[in-house]
């Protein structure tokens, strides 16, 4: 759908009273499709005309079309004409009212890189860390949906997978509600993969800008970019450090969020419906431990100018992501006008629809007591 130019008053941008056409892509539709029409009738009335003329004159032929009613034929074609082109009014999809609101883009694009291995099942963060995941997930979404930042999200275990930079934070949601450590495979925990992945979102993201920027001819913008990487930090099949390095020559910080305790909790296992059958054990029998590796994180942080937070029981840790993104300085990208307005098909498609019934109900004949 094609963005709609919308006119607003500077000193009160939530009166909207303008009309306006939903899919301005389709404004051709309307006239063209009354022409054809049009057209036909006369064709119509052209092929008719040739007919009476290849039958002769003569009283004959006169008393034959003397009770053709061309008034009532005039004013049919005139009303199927009328009612097409409303039709195709109603198709662009006019608009009116409404309010608009001013929302200012902070120029940020973050890309949320979340845990998912069997791991963040551990309870040594109550409830469990995958369960105080999602409540500082959800924290963070609405104040990324009151601001307006783009957001992306890479969902991880062995293999990870992701929904590029947007806008709508429900996409975001969404994704999230469909991801379970219980039933993400391949196992295991691949943080350099899920910050390559991460990083491949902004990098298209930069591109994109830089393109439109030379398209409309202006210097493109210098918007920030960050990641932030939510985990327990214990990577067992990929190089997190090195996709930092990455990050870092591109100059994208990593902020990570450490959830779990350095002394460690059991790793459980589950059937194939998710329920839980017992723990992880080493070859000697004794359960594997799964722990906070701090080090990892900070280092991740560390070389890419980022910041280390480990989430504690009395706050969230992304308050303090959010407040840190905020201090490093957004450059600003043009605002948006988003307005909900109500559709005003009906009030064009209820007389189109009168016109083709007065169209289709008007005779072509005279009655036979006004010929006599």
């Amino acid at each position: 759908m094609t963005a709609v130019v919308v006119t607003a008053w500077a000193a009160r941008p939530e009166d909207l009273d303008t009309l306006v056409w939903a899919r301005g892509d389709l404004a051709f539709v309307p006239p063209l499709a009354a022409a054809f029409v049009a057209a036909a009738f006369l064709y119509g009335a052209f092929m008719r005309r040739r007919a009476r003329r290849a039958l002769g004159s003569g009283p004959l032929v006169e008393r034959l079309v003397a009770r053709v009613h061309v008034a009532g034929r005039v004013l049919s074609a005139s009303a199927v004409v009328l009612a097409v082109l409303l039709l195709g009014l109603a198709l662009v999809r006019p608009q009116y009212g409404g309010k608009a609101r001013v929302i200012p883009a902070s120029g940020i694009d973050i890309v949320l890189a979340v845990d998912y291995s069997k791991s963040m099942l551990a309870r040594d963060v109550y409830p469990s860390r995958s369960e105080r995941l999602e409540a500082e997930l959800r924290h963070f979404l609405d104040d990324v949906r009151r601001r307006g930042d783009r957001v992306g999200v890479v969902v991880f275990a062995g293999e990870p997978r992701g929904l590029p930079l947007t806008r709508d934070t429900r996409l975001v949601e969404l994704f999230l509600e469909r991801a379970d450590p219980r039933t993400e495979e391949p196992g295991g925990t691949a943080l350099g993969k899920a910050i390559r992945l991460a990083l491949s979102f902004l990098v298209d993201a930069r591109r994109e800008a830089e393109t439109k920027a030379a398209e409309a001819g202006r210097p493109a913008p210098a918007g920030k970019q960050v990641i932030v990487l939510m985990t327990d930090g214990e990577d067992t099949v990929s190089n997190p450090l090195a996709a930092a390095d990455e990050a870092a020559r591109l100059g994208i910080p990593v902020f990570t969020v450490g959830i779990g305790s350095v002394s460690g909790e059991p790793i459980q296992t589950f059937d194939e419906e998710g329920n839980p059958t017992g723990y992880v054990r080493d070859e000697d029998g004794n359960y594997v431990m799964t722990r906070l590796d701090r080090k990892t994180l900070e280092t991740i942080a560390s070389k890419t100018g980022g910041r280390f937070i480990h989430v504690s029981a009395d706050r969230f840790g992304l308050d303090e992501v959010r407040a840190a993104i905020e201090a490093f300085g957004a450059e600003a990208h043009e605002d948006r006008i988003e307005v909900d307005r109500e559709e005003g098909f009906a009030y064009v498609l209820a007389p189109a629809l009168a016109l083709l019934c007065v169209g289709i109900g008007l005779p072509d004949r005279r009655r036979e007591r006004r010929l006599r």
